[in-house]
Order: C-alpha cells, then structure tokens, then sequence
C-alpha cells in the first residue's frame, strides 16, 4: 500500500535563546487505509508530531511528504489547500459554528472548496448517517452531546 505520510528525519526545536528540541530524527511512514495511534507522556511531544503532520506546524528541519508531495517549500496557501483537501484532523477540543447546525458544519469544507452542491450535501448526509448522527442533521451543535459533537 502507498504511504500518504512520510516524515524523514523530522527534528523541532523551540526557543531562540534557550533552545528545546521537541522531536529528534523521526522517521516515519503511514500506509493508505492503515489505523496508527501515537501514544506518550505529557509533554513527550505527540501534538507536536500531529501538527507536524497536519500541516499546522513546520517541522525545525527534515521532511514532511504528503500524498507524494513534499511539503517542505510549500506557501501556507499551498498548504492550506493540503489540509482542506487531505487532511482530516480531529481535535481534543472541537471547533464546531455554534451558528450553523450539524448538516452546515460538516458541509461547510465542501462549501469552501466549492465543491458540487448536490454532490457535497449527498456526501454530509452519507457521513452523518455513518456516524450516527443523521436524525440529528437539523440541531443546532450546542444540541448534541459532547461525543456527538467530537464525532
């Protein structure tokens, strides 16, 4: 199976003065399809992989390839057209639009890549119904419980 994540050599240090290296020389490749857990202390350095990863941060030197793109001279456009289009990230603490119901936040990645109308909501009421969530597709997110809401 192709890899969709490849890091070579990853390092991340912060800090100018007094420097701190978060990650030393990670390699690592994830397949297509695969389940991976990344798994540590506090403050071992785990979100700082993720992000790595996701494309939130910038690893301090290495490489981070992406569905065969490297990432590493890439604008910030170039990447956040990466991590709307590749990238799923779910994080410990969610960013729902308390403004929006369900079906419009998770139509919402569709709307800004000007995705098909019909496809796209099509598509958020399959993702609903596989999550579970569909009957909930007109409440307001503040509705949902905290799991729900995660999902």
């Amino acid at each position: 199976m192709p890899n969709v994540i490849e890091l070579i050599n990853v390092n991340k240090t912060y800090g100018t003065r007094v420097k701190s290296q978060i990650l030393y020389d990670i390699n690592l490749e994830i397949e297509e399809h695969s389940i991976n857990s990344v798994v540590g202390a506090s403050g071992s350095g785990k979100t700082t992989l993720l992000n790595i990863m996701g494309t939130l941060d910038r690893p301090t030197c290495g490489e981070v390839i992406i569905d065969g793109s490297n990432t590493k001279n890439m604008t910030q456009c170039k990447l956040a057209k990466l991590r709307n289009q590749a990238i799923g990230f779910i994080f410990q603490f969610h960013f729902l639009l308390q403004e929006f119901n369900v079906f419009d936040n998770v139509l919402m990645p569709s709307k800004i890549q000007r995705n098909n109308r019909s496809e796209a909501e099509e598509r958020a009421n399959r993702l609903l119904d596989m999550l579970g969530l569909y009957k909930y597709r007109r409440y307001n997110v503040l509705d949902l419980s905290g799991g729900q809401q995660q999902r």
